[in-house]
């Protein structure tokens, strides 16, 4: 009897074996997938509220895209031919509906590239449908976030249909990298005063004859936007600058956080300063700076293929996005973009050569060293500091963010970048402007004028740098990355060859504090 009892239990711990690799063979975790936690934090109870990720899908020929856009000024897709040839096709995103639907899930929505996926529910409903649980946890500082427990993993059948899970967590949002000037800091050097748009166009010689004309630009932005749309009217009587339409796209729900104030003002005036004669500033305002949010708040820019161009002055560190699954989903929506011919302007953060793992203080090297995201995707351009002298030179900011990507390939465009580029993984940044605050930008912020920096400056002047070349050449330049690097000359270039941002220098050539250097305006037009 004993012996039979033994065999019994020998065989269901078989079955129950065998059942368990069964099951893990029929399923699969794409990326995003794992817990993200804070180190220090302990759990204080489950999470109660409706929880909600985007499933990202992998767009139908990876291989084709990126072929696609590895060719040196490609011509771009026209509007809708991207899901046509490349985007998942209805059958994929109905498999994916059909499991949300059967887990008692909720399709929120469905973005028109067909490649994300918005599915939500109850906290225990979403978690067991990915096989997780949402927990709240209070970080060592007292704060309070969101995330999931356990790896999530999807049925086996939508491998190779679902690239990313995005939204498993809080914790992983961007960050902008505006830095206000301290009035109490004594600077060692010699700076000017400040510079306001028309004394930037001065000193990196900005033609007069080409101003953007024909031209719209367009800022990622978060948030209630309702006063820096006020600060550009006040912004544009007191520099003289024309009018410039205010045109607001609202993505997913509206927020009344009005903490990202100082940068929507920054982007959304110098965007338009540098290129005074555009027609129109789309400001694509997302509900939050979560990861989610800005991945639909792009994406929907990208799906409009109305402008050309646009900047989003924050991020973060490239490996959690990594983690998050962010970058795994937001460079295919880059992609998209690049193959429609829209560049995408980011800035290269404002900690030096350290990567700010989840906080950092703007202006203050901290962390490991590592690149911030998407400044790293092949996909966009970064834009990294510099710091102006009183006699008009410049040197590299030591805050600019600037690295080797420990994940993102060289990009076929950058390869032969030359100068210190080391050639292993895509280089950050591209290019450079004053991003200092001691030689910062003049802005008017909740009404009135202050002098900030950092290279959330970068990203909407080189857009407006941008749109001026573009009007140039009839809006046909396509992707930016190819132009900066195959097309320009040296001399389109001030090529920054005295600083450091911590780990890296500036050296002659291009290097990763500056990239290819701050611009001469009117060369980099003729050049394009």
């Amino acid at each position: 009897m004993l012996r039979s009892v033994k065999l019994f239990l020998l065989a269901t711990a078989a079955l129950l074996a065998a059942a368990a690799l069964a099951q893990a063979a029929s399923a699969f975790a794409p990326a995003g997938a794992g817990a993200l936690r804070t180190e220090g934090s302990s759990e204080v109870g489950s999470a109660t509220q409706p929880q909600s990720v985007i499933l990202a899908l992998a767009p139908r020929d990876p291989a084709a895209l990126r072929a696609f856009d590895s060719q040196a000024r490609h011509p771009s897709l026209a509007a809708g031919q991207f899901a046509a040839e490349f985007g998942p096709s209805a059958a994929t995103v109905a498999a994916v509906e059909d499991w949300a639907t059967a887990h008692g899930l909720t399709v929120a929505g469905v973005s028109p590239d067909r490649l994300l996926v918005r599915v939500s529910g109850s906290a225990s409903a979403l978690g067991s449908a990915l096989g997780v649980a949402f927990e709240r946890f209070r970080a060592a500082g007292g704060s309070t976030y969101v995330s999931s427990t356990g790896t999530a993993s999807l049925p086996a059948s939508l491998e190779g249909a679902v690239s990313a899970i995005v939204g498993l967590s809080s914790l992983a949002r961007a960050e902008g990298y505006v830095v206000h000037r301290s009035a109490t800091e004594t600077p060692a050097l010699s700076y000017p005063t400040s510079y306001g748009p028309k004394e930037l166009w001065s000193l990196y010689k900005a033609p007069s004859s080409q101003t953007g004309s024909g031209q719209q630009v367009a800022v990622i932005a978060a948030g209630d936007v309702s006063q820096p749309k006020a600060d550009l009217a006040t912004f544009e009587k007191k520099f003289g600058l024309p009018s410039v339409t205010w045109n607001q796209i609202d993505v997913g729900k509206p927020s009344k956080e009005t903490e990202g104030d100082d940068e929507w003002d920054l982007d959304t005036q110098y965007s338009t300063g540098f290129a005074p004669g555009v027609s129109q500033v789309d400001v694509y305002d997302g509900s939050s700076l979560e990861d989610p949010a800005i991945l639909e708040t792009i994406d929907r820019w990208v799906t409009d293929d109305s402008t050309s161009q646009a900047s989003f002055s924050a991020g973060e560190c490239e490996l959690l996005a990594d983690a998050a699954g962010f970058q795994e989903a937001l460079d295919t929506v880059l992609a998209e973009a690049a193959a429609q011919g829209q560049t995408l302007f980011t800035a290269s953060g404002d900690t030096g050569s350290q990567c700010p793992a989840l906080v950092a203080e703007n202006g203050l090297p901290l962390g490991v060293p590592g690149v911030n995201y998407p400044a790293s995707s092949p996909y966009a351009i970064g834009g990294g500091g510099t710091t102006v002298l009183a006699a008009g030179t410049e040197i590299g900011w030591y805050a600019g963010g600037g690295g080797s990507s420990a994940i993102e390939s060289t990009p076929a465009w950058q390869q032969n970048a030359g100068g210190s580029f080391l050639g292993v993984k895509r280089g950050v940044p591209d290019v450079s402007l004053d991003a200092d605050p001691e030689s910062g930008y003049d802005v008017i912020i909740d009404g009135n004028e202050e002098v900030i920096g950092g290279t959330s400056a970068v990203a909407p002047s080189w857009q407006g740098i941008w749109a001026r070349a573009q009007a140039a050449h009839g809006g046909a330049l396509g992707f930016a990355g190819p132009v900066i690097y195959e097309a320009e000359p040296a001399s389109a270039f001030n090529d920054i060859a005295v600083g450091d941002n911590t780990l890296y220098p500036c050296t002659p050539g291009w290097d990763y504090v500056t990239g290819r250097g701050t611009p001469d305006i009117a060369a980099f037009v003729a050049g394009a």
